[in-house]
């Protein structure tokens, strides 16, 4: 081979030939199958029994009230505890929420107060096992392998959560006309817990060896103490701490959008479920042909730059939807808007999962995650207001230009333009 060709670039599948990556993969695959699933009947079922758009706001709130809450807290059990078994145990207990709120529907109809403590439960659940999930994957992977199986597992999950939303309206209608409404939706539920459990078998089957140092229960320091050694840790890192601060701004203006996509539709296109219903198919391909690419375009060689700038560039395709209103172009820019946040969020996290401390590892993903859902309520609430004040084209407009000057604005960080490169095959960085 010359030394100016290229070595092809191995494919993201080889990933699968590690037997707990497999395993892993197969169980966040079906969880998010099931998830979309139980999500949609959990939104229908309550906007049905109440037609009050407040009781779907009140799912909202209670969905991301346990980050808010106790997010940070949650990172510091991941890195005290046992990862694989955390993840099992909260496939378990979402199991048994998801059968519980099944049981209770087809015995007691629709209780609020029952669907919110359901709904509260396992969002606590999810938020000590998607900052576990992620420090999992580099005892299972190589770095070389780090963001195809990010890239996998993101693209994996983001198809199966997009069938599952279909499948669960399925469900309802099918088993409607068999034996009502309440049937429908609680066979719903009970393949959500099925899914949960199917996981947590598959990721108890793992083979890890624990990098958790074991200490007496004496010796160990308070959970408040170790979120306080977790922030100044993250405190010392220049890159990672920008990218945090910066993300979470532009996490804000992404908010203004993400939430109100069918009131651009009606408003700005004046079309109806049809074309929403291709927006968002737009965007799910976007994001899982997004996932797979950094791989593929080698961005572990400069992780920070890629971050900043696809997450830069993503204001662009916003600006484009403000802009048009034109069907296929606003499908265009969907898919654009897409691809690019998640070509940058897979760059920053197998970069994040290469770096960061073992022992740091849970507390890190948690703040990021603490501060980037503190900013999706905030984001939501001013982007119906700028859509009531000056309107939804002009918002838009709004979020596309703050979301990438945001964003852009990392790149001037020295830190974060060399934040974590990986060396060339040639040996040069």
């Amino acid at each position: 081979m010359s030394p100016l060709t290229k070595p092809p670039t191995p494919s993201p599948f080889r990933v699968l030939h590690h037997r707990n990556y497999r395993l892993l993969w197969t169980g966040s695959v079906a969880a998010a199958l099931g998830g979309s699933v139980g999500g949609l009947i959990v939104n229908w079922i309550v906007f049905a029994a109440t037609h009050n758009p407040l009781a779907i706001t009140a799912l909202g709130i209670a969905s991301f009230l346990p980050t808010l809450i106790f997010g940070v807290y949650a990172g510091a059990l991941v890195d005290r505890w046992d990862r694989r078994r955390l993840i099992v145990g909260c496939n378990a207990g979402r199991a048994i929420c998801y059968g519980v709120l099944a049981i209770s529907v087809l015995l007691l109809g629709v209780d609020l107060a029952v669907v919110l403590a359901c709904v509260f439960a396992v969002a606590a659940l999810a938020t000590l096992s998607r900052p576990a999930s992620n420090a999992l994957l580099p005892r299972i992977l190589s770095p070389s392998d780090m963001t195809d199986g990010n890239g996998l597992l993101q693209a994996g999950s983001t198809a199966a959560g997009f069938l599952g939303s279909p499948l669960g309206g399925v469900l309802l209608v099918a088993l409607a006309v068999l034996g009502g409404t309440l049937v429908g939706a609680a066979v719903g539920l009970g393949v959500n817990a099925a899914t949960e459990t199917l996981a947590g078998v598959l990721i108890a089957l793992m083979f890890l060896q624990s990098k958790t140092e074991k200490t007496k229960p004496s010796e160990k320091p308070s959970l408040t103490h170790e979120v306080r050694e977790g922030m100044r840790f993250l405190r010392t890192q220049e890159a990672l701490l920008t990218i945090t601060l910066l993300a979470m701004v532009a996490n804000f203006f992404g908010s203004m959008v993400n939430a109100y996509i069918v009131v651009y539709v009606v408003e700005r296109l004046h079309l109806g479920s049809t074309a929403f219903g291709l927006l968002l198919a737009a965007a799910t391909a976007g994001f899982g042909v997004g996932a797979l690419l950094p791989g593929r375009l080698r961005a572990d060689r400069a992780p920070g730059v890629w971050a900043g700038a696809s997450w830069g560039a993503s204001g662009l395709p916003i600006i484009g939807l403000a802009l048009t209103t034109w069907l296929p172009g606003a499908v265009g820019f969907m898919f654009a808007w897409s691809t690019l946040v998640a070509v940058g969020g897979t760059a920053w996290l197998s970069a994040a999962q290469r770096t960061v401390p073992d022992e740091f590892m849970g507390r890190y993903f948690a703040l990021d995650e603490a501060g980037s859902y503190a900013m999706i309520p905030a984001g939501q609430i001013v982007g119906g207001l700028a859509i009531l004040a000056v309107g939804v084209s002009e918002s838009f407009l709004i979020a596309g230009i703050g979301g990438a000057a945001s964003a852009s604005a990392m790149l001037l960080s020295p830190a974060v333009r060399a934040w974590a490169r990986a060396p060339s095959k040639g040996g040069s960085t």
